[in-house]
């Protein structure tokens, strides 16, 4: 009898431990501590640095995936799982209202992803375990070098230092802590990391923090559009997205040929790229430029823009006055409450992939995303590498990363 009820009160404390939802803890002190005990696997950890945004990070993500899939390809890494880092208090979502980790399911399609890379959401790592408290074994925190051209010549290159300023967020997690701290000087291809990792080639939980330093071995490569192909948004925005150019816009194909789709940035873009972005109304003229020479046909315009209210009226106002129809993306009422900025952005970003002719923002993350859902598409190039360019000075016409099957 004894036994049985020994067995029964292990059975609860286990599925209590199972229904931990995320593994989601914002104080150490109310989770209990116990050993990382996920059999021989090892797990792959990384974070990037604070104040960058949305887009850049699902690039770093990239660079991450590629080096794993690539290593596992020659026989190497082959106990590796790369771990998703939530999504946390992110810069540029001034209106979040959730203020715990956002796991990446919520935007994207796992199962597509996991079809490149071994990757798992960070909760899964806590389920996988059946414990409260995760350990990280080492953090190696990259660092840039003062001069990245010593000598006039840029190398690929690390070395360890004695300290670095460095302050571990864990996504929000207060359960996750780390034994130790590795300070690394590093410049270069993302294929070095494998070296570092021999440092403590025994550890079963690494992390490399500010993982945006380091580079892509090929950029826009082969493997890099593999990469790309597998990072599809879940089904239910992708719903969300087509109903909504379908009943505002009035298209039901992939290919739409009704409505130009722009990304006018504005905010840090302009307060401190001036010269890169036009005036609003700069804007006006060459998106009526636009639809009178390479869109005679079409009266509607779809904005996906970070303006305030304010620009957004003066804007509407005037490509009205024009005879066009505009649209933003406004969530419903229902949608308020439950979507967060990642998600209205998300949305933009697909309207505007679909859109007869894009015309972006020089140099931001957010428009080189709808170019390469455009190219993966198959819209013409002609169509996709567009920018606004400022009220004055040079244009600099936008490089073509085309795909490459």
């Amino acid at each position: 009898m004894k036994l049985i009820s020994t067995i029964f009160c292990n059975l609860i404390l286990i599925n209590a431990a199972i229904n931990t939802e995320n593994g989601y803890c914002v104080s150490k002190d109310s989770c209990e501590e116990t050993k990382n005990t996920l059999s021989d696997k090892k797990w792959l950890f990384y974070d990037v640095n604070p104040p960058e945004g949305f887009n850049l990070r699902r690039d770093v993500y990239m660079r991450f995936a590629i080096l794993l899939s690539n290593e596992q390809k020659r026989g190497k890494l082959q106990e590796f799982g790369l771990v998703l880092p939530p999504w946390y208090k992110l810069y540029h979502w001034k209106t979040t209202k959730k203020r715990e980790p956002i796991p990446w399911g919520n935007f994207f399609d796992i199962e597509s992803l996991k079809s490149f890379a071994p990757v798992v959401e960070l909760y899964e790592i806590f389920e996988k375990s059946l414990k409260k408290q995760l350990i990280i074994d080492t953090i190696y925190v990259l660092q840039n070098y003062e001069n990245p051209f010593e000598n006039d010549l840029f190398e690929d290159k690390w070395e360890v230092q004695e300290e670095c300023p460095y302050v571990p967020q864990y996504w929000g997690y207060g359960n996750i802590t780390a034994n130790e701290i590795i300070c690394v000087k590093f410049q270069g291809k993302i294929s070095m990391l494998p070296e570092l990792f021999q440092l403590h080639r025994n550890d079963k939980f690494i992390m490399v923090a500010q993982g945006e330093i380091p580079l892509h071995d090929n950029y826009g490569d082969r493997t890099y559009w593999k990469c790309r192909k597998s990072m599809k948004f879940n089904k239910k925005l992708t719903e969300i997205a087509f109903n909504y150019v379908k009943e505002k816009l009035n298209c039901d194909t992939e290919l739409c040929k009704n409505y130009l789709g722009v990304h006018w940035r504005r905010q840090d873009f302009a307060k401190y790229r001036s010269k890169d972005v036009p005036t609003t109304s700069g804007t006006v003229k060459q998106i009526q430029n636009i639809m009178q020479n390479k869109l005679p046909h079409v009266q509607t315009v779809f904005i996906a823009t970070d303006a305030s209210a304010k620009e957004r009226e003066i804007l509407q106002n005037n490509l009205e006055t024009l005879g066009y129809n505009v649209h933003y993306y406004v969530p419903n009422i229902a949608e308020v409450t439950e979507f967060d900025d990642g998600t209205i952005a998300i949305l933009e970003q697909i309207i505007c992939s679909h859109a007869a002719f894009f015309v972006g923002t020089h140099e931001s993350t957010f428009t080189f995303r709808i170019q390469e859902e455009r190219e993966l598409l198959g819209f013409p190039s002609d169509t996709t590498f567009n920018r606004l360019c400022p009220d004055k000075g040079n244009c600099e016409k936008p490089s073509r990363w085309t795909v490459v099957n």
